[in-house]
């Protein structure tokens, strides 16, 4: 016995296979309206064949397109349901006239096609009713509008039942012509009361339509974010209908049959905008292949029918139904690629992601600074999901964020971290289109507009923070070079001279005053031991001179003990091989510890402190740990914090500074342990 899932199959495939019939329906009635030509038509069959195919295709696509998902959907059923009325109700109408005006009512069927032609039309009163009563989910917006809506579904009942039923002699008695198959066999009714009930239906069709009309503004106002979204163009079509039915009674000479196709084809295109651009029912991939071929389908009828007819009269139809193909392969494939565009545009707001992807592309390559990368990230992302405000954050090195914005400021935003090899870099936020949360292909999409832009943003900006490495190193070894200069020439430079000519003043006191000789030559003692202490600190800031006699760990140890006095208990730990540490890598992470010791002495507020060196092969890693008080979120990056940083980028490690889970802050700097050839 099959089970659910082949019976839901089974009924999906029914649901298609109806909405595809009453599709071939519509397109023979067009084909029966142009081979039947201009013709008198009999007075109840006096309308366009297209007031009922256009409507009857509008909702058998509409219906068909949620039987893909849906087949057991109420609202599945009641669309393809009235396609299928509608487009068999223009077949009966054209075949019919056919039949009597080029046949003389001699084709099989013509009797049951006039009263089809005549009758079927007012069963399509019950869409827009049941449809704005059940739309979305097939349920009342509550239940208490239960009884009302049986009352409303009643009168309209009953009045496409006096239309399908009422004899021709009441509802045209102006007309002399008798056809067959008008009337349906009935118990003697008097025409009075047919004509107290004709009187009637108009009213009730317009209180039943306002009642449901009602109902819907009731569900929409009830509805907030994406159903709120989805119903919003279901409420157009809703307000439309309560207008147009109005307007035969108030404007003089208005078409109806116009006014009627245009409210039943605002159902159908509210339903699919609701289904594609709000994401209803999640069936876009179905929505735009019926869109494409749909629309592939409509140009190519337009192409090929008037090269037909055209050509036809000029020379042989066969001919011409060759020439027609021709013109139509000739076109085919360039229109299809039009009609891609335009399904893609329609259903998302933006082309294929190949193509969104590739123009971000091209734009980066032509944007230098992260500015200017920051503003066509903004750019590409507003035009590809046609979103109304996107602002980009990137977090720069010095701790300042770079903002730039597209569009007008708004507070529903959605905010999306994006990062570059598992860093967070920045933020991305937007304000999905029309309230509407963003889907799965957008989110796709986004996500690889990010990832390009995120190694676009952040190659930018290592290249812009390298240059600016580079011209503070260039900056710093000038400024050291005209320390040493100033050192030299106007410290000891003088001392040393002084001191020659003490000395020599000294040799000359020796022979004459002993003591005042001296006296000269402890100045001299003097001002060399200053000089030494100069020396000294030239030296040290070069390279300090504990890491040669101590090793890097004791060296540390040794700058440990400095912080006893202020209360901050400092421990080293060293694990593998320090002693064969290049010079600029053991520099570095002195550098490194000591400020980053100062900063907690000075800010951190903590009781101990832990350094860690930890030799590799091929890297030294230097943590730092304390108990304070952490980081601040938000906080800026200080000169020292900045110094650390730049000392371990420039021997290609890396520096950080974060708050520990359970309190403090967390110094680790990454160095190499080879020397770099």
């Amino acid at each position: 016995m099959p089970g659910p899932s082949a019976a839901y199959r089974r009924l999906g495939v029914a649901a298609t296979v109806l909405a595809a019939l009453s599709v071939v329906a519509a397109a023979s009635a067009t084909w029966i309206e142009i081979a039947t030509g201009p013709v008198i038509r009999p007075e109840p069959l006096d309308w366009a064949v297209w007031s009922s195919t256009v409507p009857g295709v509008a909702l058998a696509v509409a219906g068909g397109v949620l039987a893909a998902r849906l087949p057991a959907h109420p609202m599945t059923w009641l669309l393809i349901g009235g396609g299928a009325v509608s487009c068999l109700n223009g077949l009966a109408g054209g075949y019919a006239v056919l039949s009597l005006t080029r046949h003389g009512g001699t084709l099989p069927l013509t009797g049951v096609a006039v009263y089809a032609g005549a009758r079927l039309g007012p069963l399509l009163n019950l869409v827009p009713l049941l449809v704005l009563l059940l739309f979305p989910d097939g349920r009342l917006p509550s239940p208490r509008w239960r009884w009302t809506a049986s009352l409303s579904l009643g009168a309209t009942g009953l009045a496409v039942l006096v239309f399908l039923t009422v004899p021709w002699r009441v509802q045209s008695p102006g007309e002399p012509w008798r056809g067959p198959g008008l009337d349906l066999p009935m118990p003697p009714v008097p025409d009075a009361f047919w004509r107290v009930a004709m009187a009637l239906t108009p009213a009730a069709l317009v209180l039943s339509l306002l009642v449901s009309l009602a109902a819907f503004v009731r569900r929409f106002r009830g509805s907030s974010g994406a159903r709120r979204a989805q119903l919003r163009w279901m409420l157009l079509a809703a307000l439309l209908n309560g207008v147009l039915i109005f307007v035969p009674a108030v404007v003089e000479g208005a078409p109806q049959d116009l006014t009627f196709v245009v409210s039943l084809v605002a159902i159908a295109v509210a339903v699919l905008v609701a289904v594609g651009r709000y994401r209803l029912y999640d069936i876009d991939p179905v929505l735009g292949w019926t869109l494409l071929y749909g629309g592939l389908a409509v140009a190519v009828i337009a192409i090929d029918v008037p090269v037909f007819v055209g050509l036809g009269a000029l020379i042989d139809e066969p001919v011409a139904a060759v020439l027609a193909a021709a013109a139509v392969a000739v076109v085919y494939a360039p229109l299809r690629e039009r009609v891609r565009r335009w399904v893609d545009r329609v259903l998302a707001g933006r082309a294929e992601p190949y193509d969104v992807v590739s123009a971000l592309a091209r734009r980066l390559e032509e944007s230098v600074s992260p500015e200017e990368l920051l503003l066509t990230v903004a750019g590409a992302v507003s035009t590809a999901l046609r979103s109304p405000y996107v602002r980009v954050e990137l977090d720069r090195a010095d701790g300042r964020t770079l903002v730039v914005e597209h569009g007008a400021r708004r507070d529903d935003v959605l905010v999306l971290p994006f990062a570059y090899r598992a860093a967070p870099i920045g933020r991305l936020v937007l304000v999905p289109r029309a309230g509407a949360p963003l889907a799965d292909a957008d989110q796709r999409l986004l996500a690889d507009v990010v990832r390009q832009a995120a190694a676009a943003v952040r190659a930018t900006a290592l290249a812009e923070e390298l240059q600016h490495s580079r011209e503070r190193l260039v900056t710093g070894v000038e400024e050291e070079r005209r320390r040493l200069r100033r050192d030299l020439h106007d410290g000891l430079g003088p001392t040393l001279a002084a001191a020659a000519l003490k000395v020599e003043a000294a040799g000359n006191l020796v022979t004459r005053d002993l003591g005042a000789a001296h006296e000269a030559l402890h100045e001299v003692r003097a001002d060399l031991s200053s000089v030494l202490g100069d020396v000294r600190r030239l030296v040290h800031n070069l390279r300090p001179p504990a890491l040669d006699q101590f090793g890097l760990a004791g060296a540390l140890r040794q700058e440990a003990t400095r912080f006893r006095e202020g209360g901050l208990t400092v421990r080293v730990d060293a694990a593998g091989d320090l002693t064969g540490l290049p010079a600029a890598t053991e520099v570095a992470a002195y550098r490194i510890v000591c400020e980053a010791l100062v900063n907690v002495a000075r800010h951190a507020d903590a009781g101990t402190c832990e350094v860690r060196l930890t030799a590799t092969g091929s890297e030294l890693e230097v943590e730092v740990l304390d108990d304070g008080r952490g980081v601040r979120p938000g906080a800026l990056v200080g000169v020292g914090l900045l110094g650390m940083r730049e000392r371990a980028e420039e021997l290609g490690g890396s520096c950080s500074v974060t708050s520990r889970d359970g309190g403090g802050t967390r110094v680790h700097a990454v160095l190499p342990a080879e020397a770099t050839r």
